[in-house]
């Protein structure tokens, strides 16, 4: 149920528990490699990292969301969905990687003012999610959109790359040999919950993790494939790690 921070001057704001968004997951490529990645700074790895020593893995996960709730007509400024997405095999929990997507209601805001609303919320338990909890150093993000029309989508590419070793305290070294030692990946994304800023309160709404969209990748290629985005004869022309969004 929502909690409701009450600030000085309060609002009782009618807003629903249901989701604004809809998100699904129509394509979504791993792949994992011996050696590194090539550094996009150009500058070296580590000299204990080798050729033989070492190991890299890449992914793509591309995110459809569609706003389904006509925003202008919503009594709040600001509303944010946290989501997390998690990599399983037929074995088990592989990672996680969290992100949130966010648009205005009835007050005109542009991205940045928009973004100063998600950055500034701060939730004081610690079992309780907020950006700052979900976000600390991670290279997961968010979309945020202004003037976000209902029933428009947009597709959002949720990209990645590490190296390590596999034997040692490495965190993608694990990584790559769940994935090598897995028949089958899956991808489920659940929903965390919900804040809604307007100028006097800030709701709050828990949505314990209820599953939207959960797929299957299955081994194609040097790595795993889900694609519901890419025609199937137009597999073997493109990247798979960056695949056309058009």
């Amino acid at each position: 149920m929502p909690l409701l921070f009450l600030m000085p001057k309060t609002v009782k704001a009618d807003t629903s528990n249901e989701s604004w968004f809809s998100v699904t997951v129509p394509y979504s490529y791993y792949m994992t490699m011996d050696g590194m990645v090539p550094s996009r700074s150009g500058e070296p790895h580590p000299s204990y990292l080798n050729e033989t020593n070492s190991v890299s893995e890449q992914h793509m996960i591309i995110l459809n969301t569609t706003l389904n709730v006509d925003a202008a007509n919503e009594p709040v400024d600001v509303h944010v969905e946290y989501y997390e997405i998690t990599l399983s095999s037929d074995k088990g929990l592989i990672e996680t990687h969290h992100w949130v997507v966010v648009t205005n209601g009835n007050k005109a805001l542009y991205s940045e003012e928009i973004l100063t609303y998600v950055s500034s919320f701060s939730f004081g338990r610690i079992d309780w999610f907020d950006t700052n909890k979900l976000f600390p150093d991670s290279g997961d993000a968010g979309l945020a959109s202004p003037n976000w029309e209902v029933g428009f989508s947009k597709l959002w590419p949720m990209g990645g790359a590490g190296g390590g070793t596999i034997g040692r305290s490495s965190s993608t070294g694990n990584v790559v040999l769940a994935i090598r030692e897995a028949e089958t990946l899956f991808i489920s994304v659940h929903k965390i919950g919900s804040v809604s800023f307007t100028d006097n309160s800030t709701i709050v709404t828990n949505s314990n993790n209820e599953l939207v969209d959960q797929i299957q990748l299955e081994k194609f290629g040097d790595g795993f494939l889900y694609n519901k985005l890419v025609p199937e004869d137009e597999l073997s022309t493109i990247d798979l790690l960056h695949p056309p969004r058009d």
